[in-house]
């Protein structure tokens, strides 16, 4: 999520920065956090991010209690078992660990999980993008900033220069 937000904050202060310097510039903020929390295809995109998230994190912990279980009975064991056998387990806790580590890298920040939640995102936050843009023409705003808990790029502005609502409710409306 805060990937999202630094993508569109970057793409806001960019496309406006060289409007900044002139005389007379008008700017807008928005609260992407918040249009993010409040958009419905947003937040089932965040849902079904968080189900492949725990669907992952489900696997792992049963994989790992079954890893633990397995290391158990063969260290156990071990002493009984023939050379035949001792390599069979060891194979098989080998193969066990490579497929917890194969899970796990679905979490890392390139994994299977970043790469649906950039899949599912990304023409959400195009969207919002396209939307910006017309409520800024809409209002005569010439740079729109990012105002958010989470990327303080705002300190202070005035309540009547947030644009926040008028981009969600023309994302939600298409009006």
């Amino acid at each position: 999520m805060k990937k999202n937000l630094i993508i569109i904050s970057a793409f806001i202060l960019l496309a406006g920065s060289s409007l900044f310097a002139q005389k007379g510039t008008k700017i807008g903020y928005i609260d992407s956090q918040t249009i993010l929390t409040q958009l419905p295809e947003a937040i089932k995109a965040q849902g079904d991010v968080q189900s492949a998230i725990d669907n992952v994190k489900g696997k792992i912990d049963s994989l790992g209690q079954a890893y633990q279980q397995t290391l158990q009975d063969y260290q156990k064991q071990s002493a009984m078992m023939t050379d035949a056998k001792k390599r069979e387990a060891q194979q098989k806790i080998m193969g066990m660990e490579k497929d917890y580590n194969d899970l796990r890298a679905k979490l890392d920040a390139n994994g299977e999980v970043a790469q649906l939640n950039q899949k599912l995102m990304k023409p959400i936050i195009d969207k919002i993008k396209k939307v910006v843009e017309e409520v800024s023409k809409q209002e005569g705003i010439q740079l729109v900033l990012e105002k958010s808990d989470q990327l303080q790029t705002i300190w202070y502005a005035e309540p009547s220069m947030d644009l926040t609502y008028k981009v969600l409710d023309k994302l939600k409306t298409g009006k």
